[in-house]
């Protein structure tokens, strides 16, 4: 994979990722499913680093994953965010990422 391959998967992480967000924003409740989602993770050590994570003030956990440095892409890479963003609404961003006419 060339680097504009990558930067491309970060770019699309990155949309999905904002919009996980918005969603959170428009739901707190959805918090909890991180934390639902965290908890069925094996890793101990992943676990106990997103845990630290979630403890943060939202502004700045959001702020951490919505970066673009190394760090942000390397946070939206393994997040714990499955299951917050309805497949449909997925599939939407992934199609307009991608220039599908079919996104519309």
């Amino acid at each position: 994979m060339t680097a504009v391959d990558h930067q491309q998967i970060d770019a699309r992480l990155l949309r999905l990722v904002a919009a996980v967000f918005r969603r959170i924003e428009r739901d707190a409740t959805l918090r909890v499913r991180l934390a639902e989602n965290l908890a069925r993770w094996p890793d101990e050590r992943a676990r106990a680093r997103w845990a630290a994570l979630l403890r943060l003030p939202w502004p700045e956990f959001r702020a951490r994953l919505l970066a673009d440095t190394p760090e942000g892409a390397a946070l939206r890479q393994e997040a714990p965010l499955g299951g917050l963003l309805p497949a449909e609404e997925r599939t939407r961003l992934m199609r307009e990422f991608a220039h599908d006419p079919r996104a519309a």
